[in-house]
C-alpha cells in the first residue's frame, strides 16, 4: 500500500508539469489564418472566372454581380459558342465564329514542340559545358551568361527580322525557332549537372561509352529533375506567350494565331454584356491545360527528386 501510494504521489507532479508546459501556438495559428486568407484572395479570381463562364448571356447582362446565376442556372452556353459555334438567336448578329480549335492546335504545337526541342538542345549544351573539356569553354559560358541581362523585348525586333529573312513569317515554326537559343534553361540544367559525380562519367568513358550513351544512361537519369522543372517552365512560357505571336502574325493571319492571341481578340470584342461569358470561357480554356500540365509535372518532379537522391 505504501509503495502504491508513493507511485501515485510521484505521478501526480509529472502530469501537472506536462499541463504547465502546454502553450497555445499563437504564432502558428496567426500564420495559418494569414495564409488561408491569402489563398482565398489569390484563388477567388479563378472561381469568379470559372462560374462566370458558366452563366448565360441573359444573366451576365441583367445580373452581372451574381456569382451563381439566378435565372438560367449554370450552363455551357458560352463554351458551345466558342468550341462549336452555336450562338443563341438573339446575339448571332453581334458575333462571328472563332477558329478556336485551330488556335488550340497552334498553341499545343508551339508550346509542346518548342519545349521538347529546347530541352534537347539545352540538355546537350549543359552536358558539353560540364563534362566535355574544350578550348575557351569558360569564356563562351561567361558570354552566354552575360546575355541574360538583355531583356527579351530588346531582341524581339531582331528575332522578327531574322524570321522574315529566312521566309518563316507565314509559318507556325516562327513561334519556336527564336526561343531555341535561350540561356536560362541551359544554365539551370548545367547547375544541376554539376552535382553529378564526374567519376561516373570518366569511368564510363574509360569503358568506351560515347557521349550520347553517357548522357542517356547516366546523366539524364540523375539530372531529370532539372529537365522536368525546365520543361514545366518552358511549356508555361510558350503557352502563355502573347507578344511574340502578335508581332509575327498581326490581325490578318488569324489562322496562325495561338490561343492566347485569340483570347485577347475575343476579350477586346466582348464589350457588350452578352459576350462577357465568352471572354471568361476563353480564359478557362486557356487556363485548364496549364493546370493539368502543372499537376502532372509536379508528380514527376517529386518522383525525379526521390530517385535522383537514391542513385547518388
Amino acid at each position: 500500500m505504501e509503495s502504491a501510494q508513493l507511485v501515485v504521489n510521484f505521478a501526480l507532479p509529472e502530469k501537472e508539469k506536462t499541463r504547465k508546459k502546454f502553450k497555445f501556438p499563437v504564432f502558428k495559428t496567426i500564420s495559418f489564418i494569414f495564409l488561408l486568407i491569402f489563398c482565398i484572395l489569390w484563388i477567388s479570381p479563378f472561381f469568379i472566372m470559372f462560374f462566370g463562364s458558366l452563366r448565360g448571356h441573359y444573366d451576365a447582362q441583367y445580373f452581372p454581380s451574381e456569382l451563381f446565376p439566378p435565372h438560367s442556372g449554370l450552363t455551357l452556353e458560352n463554351f458551345k459558342m466558342l468550341l462549336l459555334g452555336e450562338y443563341p438567336d438573339d446575339i448571332v448578329h453581334n458575333t462571328t465564329t472563332y477558329p478556336i480549335w485551330n488556335w488550340f492546335i497552334n498553341s499545343c504545337f508551339s508550346a509542346i514542340g518548342g519545349t521538347l526541342l529546347y530541352l534537347i538542345i539545352a540538355s546537350f549544351t549543359a552536358y558539353t559545358f560540364v563534362f566535355v573539356d574544350f578550348k575557351f569553354r569558360k569564356y563562351i559560358f561567361a558570354f552566354l551568361i552575360a546575355t541574360l541581362v538583355i531583356p527579351g523585348t530588346a531582341t524581339s525586333v531582331g528575332n522578327q527580322s531574322f524570321v522574315y529573312s529566312i521566309g518563316l513569317n507565314n509559318s507556325i515554326l516562327a513561334l519556336i525557332i527564336p526561343g531555341l537559343g535561350g540561356v536560362y534553361g541551359m544554365y539551370l540544367i548545367k547547375t544541376f549537372f554539376e552535382s553529378i559525380p564526374k567519376d561516373l562519367v570518366e569511368s564510363a568513358k574509360m569503358d568506351g561509352c560515347s557521349n550520347i550513351s553517357i548522357f542517356a544512361k547516366i546523366v539524364f537519369p540523375l539530372g531529370k529533375t532539372a529537365i522536368y522543372v525546365q520543361g514545366l517552365f518552358g511549356f508555361m512560357g510558350g503557352w502563355n506567350d502573347l507578344v511574340w505571336p502578335q508581332m509575327l502574325f498581326g490581325a490578318k493571319d488569324n489562322h496562325l494565331w495561338t490561343l492566347q492571341v485569340g483570347m485577347a481578340y475575343i476579350i477586346n470584342n466582348s464589350k457588350t454584356a452578352d459576350l462577357i461569358g465568352t471572354a471568361l470561357a476563353s480564359g478557362v480554356i486557356c487556363f485548364l491545360p496549364v493546370l493539368v500540365v502543372y499537376l502532372i509535372a509536379q508528380n514527376k518532379i517529386i518522383e525525379g527528386m526521390a530517385t535522383a537522391g537514391i542513385k547518388r
